[in-house]
């Protein structure tokens, strides 16, 4: 099946269930899950690797390759993970976005 390059049609074709390649150059994907919560996955090595000196403890206890936060934490997360040149997917109701 071959997606559409709208927006619109990438929605329609994900509310039917049709799944979307994730993109290979992206190093985190930001998902809503509801209930004012979004879900951060880690994509790339280099995103794990950067997630689990900045967020683990010293204890060891590590995230795993995702995390669910509120939407200011989400948004404080990414501006620092863009800062140093990370690149993020996002999906949202009318689509995918690249920053």
């Amino acid at each position: 099946m071959n997606a559409t390059g709208t927006r619109t049609g990438e929605a329609l074709l994900a509310a039917a269930g049709y799944a979307f390649p994730h993109h290979q150059d992206c190093d985190f994907r930001l998902d809503p899950t509801g209930n004012n919560e979004w879900q951060i996955m880690v994509l790339s090595p280099r995103a794990c690797e950067w997630v689990r000196k900045e967020l683990c403890t010293p204890f060891g206890q590590c995230l795993s390759n995702g995390f669910k936060v509120d939407i200011l934490s989400a948004d404080q997360f990414l501006k620092q993970a863009h800062a140093l040149g990370f690149r993020t997917e996002f999906v949202g109701g009318s689509g995918r976005d690249l920053f």
